[in-house]
């Protein structure tokens, strides 16, 4: 067995108490999961997103200025960044950054939001389903947004040895879609909601700290520039910041009703997230 570090993130659902349900067409009808309201919900939180800019004011424009200043400045020293993480490779961090490659895998990110949306939906908890509902939501506007300026800037990956000024534009070929970076953009808008949602601070500084495991694996598997990252990290914090702001159930929240305790199990160290309900 390889000693990874693997975080599973296992969801205990406790004190869960059903009651009888009448056997009425009605009623019966009324146990089945609707889908319309959170589609309606998605597209609006689409549109608004996509609206926003020709709202913003003075601080928008300053925060929109100073992302782009930083990732340009960035740009200045992604050899000089790719370099030193080339010289520092140890057994000890290929473990630590397989659990970053893992946090910002879009298949996996996928597979446990829908699977918070759909238990939310079949144990009719709305808060569940809207935090699932708000993590695919946010998934899809800054994947999105990412595979976009991927496709469009064509940027050669660090791998290619192609420098970190070479842009073919308009590609698809994973070499050439370096910038920015989708791991880093997943990672953050996991973060971002979860941290929220959940409304506490071990779990923030927990989310946190595996989003930033993400954005160092990119850089250290050399899959990544500095640059990259950070752009890629400020796509995935700030949609999932307006997912937050404009879903239709924006006010909802889960505080108090999660709760985070390290373990292990065969070795292998785990995160439990308990949700009581």
């Amino acid at each position: 067995m390889k000693n990874y570090f693997i975080i599973i993130i296992a969801f205990s659902l406790s004190s869960l108490s059903i009651g009888q349900i009448n056997q009425t067409t009605t009623d019966s009808l009324e146990t089945i999961p609707s889908f319309q309201d959170d589609f309606i919900s998605a597209y609006n939180t689409g549109i608004r997103i996509i609206t926003k800019p020709s709202e913003f004011d003075l601080k928008d424009w300053i925060t929109l200025g100073s992302v782009a200043a930083l990732t340009s400045s960035a740009f200045l020293i992604d050899n000089e960044n790719r370099n030193f993480w080339l010289r520092n490779k140890s057994a000890a961090f290929d473990k630590v950054a397989e659990i970053g490659r893992i946090y910002g895998d879009i298949t996996y990110a996928a597979i446990f939001s829908a699977s918070l949306y759909l238990s939310g939906k079949i144990v009719n908890n709305k808060n569940l389903s809207v935090t699932g509902r708000m993590l695919i939501e946010g998934l899809f506007y800054a994947g999105l947004t990412t595979t976009i300026i991927k496709t469009v800037s064509g940027r050669s990956r660090p791998f290619t040895n192609e420098g970190d000024f070479k842009f073919r534009f308009f590609q698809t070929k994973n070499d050439f879609t370096s910038f920015p970076s989708g791991h880093t953009t997943v990672a953050f808008t996991l973060s971002t909601i979860l941290s929220e949602r959940i409304n506490n601070t071990y779990a923030t500084i927990l989310l946190y700290s595996l989003a930033g495991t993400t954005t160092l694996q990119r850089m250290y598997s050399d899959n990544h520039w500095l640059s990259d990252t950070i752009l890629g990290a400020s796509i995935g914090y700030f949609i999932g910041k307006a997912v937050l702001l404009f879903d239709d159930d924006a006010n909802s929240n889960l505080a108090n009703k999660f709760f985070i305790t390290p373990g292990f199990s065969e070795g292998v160290m785990t995160f439990n997230i308990s949700y009581f309900f």
